[in-house]
């Protein structure tokens, strides 16, 4: 086994050749394992460590503040290589957070004096586009899964997703030991960043899990949901379903992460405190969180003006005067 020793020398050391990228990269995701990083934070990570180190390599660039600040613009083009399509803010973000993380690493064991991501700035952010469903947009779309040859999948899957804000990848990992019918609880072991929670779900919602485990029996150590043709519901077969029951209910836009949004905002219109969203969604900050506030906060102030009682009320008696 080859041991990696530092390459710092007396002076400031900001930056890193590519065999010594590699040496702390090495270091970084050994040191993940022990730390317990999901199988996906490890894909990901190395997904984008390696895509970094084929940018610098073909440029002949180093692992330092000119070279990430290419790769970040490269990024943005879609000109890293590849073919690869421009990325959103969002994603170059994304990007930024684990290469910085990296670097922040190489500081701690000493490969680095100074972090070179930290100098790099990355796009604005632009809001995201919350748009949750209508009421009768909802209704529309149980009424098609309660038509599918999958009903009872389907109308659990639905319930399940608009009133646990479950990420697609958390849901496709449940498993049926996961569920507590009697508590109305499901266990989250591995959420984003490798964080376990639990989730909570209405008696509707308990109703629809109890008919699908009753129409399709499961051990405990099977996926919750199955796809139609019977293997674990993956994050593509459920865009496909999400896709399917929003074209035959003629909806537009369906998308697992909609039904997430859909949960934030309908939950706080109905006082839902901001805390408990946060940790209903897995949310690491509360500014998250509050992006779903604003649009709830928005709709009520809509309906007070057109659904006023009193305005209504007076309205009413003025017309008849």
């Amino acid at each position: 086994m080859t041991v990696c020793t530092p390459v710092l020398s007396d002076s400031r050391h900001d930056s890193l050749t590519l065999k010594q990228l590699q040496q702390a990269v090495s270091g970084w995701f050994i040191g993940g394992e022990i730390e317990g990083w999901s199988g996906r934070t490890l894909g990901d990570r190395r997904d984008w460590v390696r895509r970094l180190n084929a940018f610098l390599e073909a440029r002949g660039m180093d692992f330092c503040a000119d070279g990430l600040r290419s790769f970040v613009l490269a990024l943005m083009k879609g000109t890293d290589g590849g073919g690869r399509k421009a990325l959103s803010p969002a994603s170059v973000k994304h990007a930024h957070v684990i290469l910085n993380a990296f670097g922040n690493w190489c500081v701690r064991e000493g490969y680095l004096t100074d972090n070179p991501v930290r100098r790099v700035a990355v796009p604005k952010q632009v809001a995201p586009d919350i748009n949750p469903f209508t009421d009768d947009e909802l209704v529309r779309l149980f009424a098609a899964a309660g038509r599918t040859r999958s009903k009872h999948r389907d109308m659990a899957l639905l319930y399940f997703m608009d009133e646990t804000g479950i990420r697609a990848s958390e849901l496709v990992a449940l498993r049926v030991d996961d569920v507590r019918l009697s508590e109305r609880q499901a266990l989250i072991r591995c959420g984003k960043g490798g964080k376990a929670r639990t989730i909570t779900f209405g008696a509707n919602t308990v109703q629809a899990l109890f008919r699908y485990l009753r129409e399709e029996p499961k051990e405990g150590a099977d996926s919750l949901f199955s796809s139609s043709r019977g293997g674990p519901l993956t994050r593509f077969s459920l865009l496909q379903v999400c896709r399917r029951l929003g074209k035959a209910a003629g909806v537009e836009g369906v998308h697992p992460h909609r039904f997430r949004h859909d949960t934030a905002v309908r939950l706080l219109r109905n006082g839902g405190g901001v805390f408990s969203v946060m940790t209903l969604l897995g949310h690491s900050r509360v500014s998250t969180t509050q992006i779903y506030v604003k649009v709830a906060d928005a709709d009520l102030s809509k309906l007070q003006a057109t659904a006023s009682p009193i305005d209504n009320l007076l309205r009413s008696k003025r017309a008849k005067q």
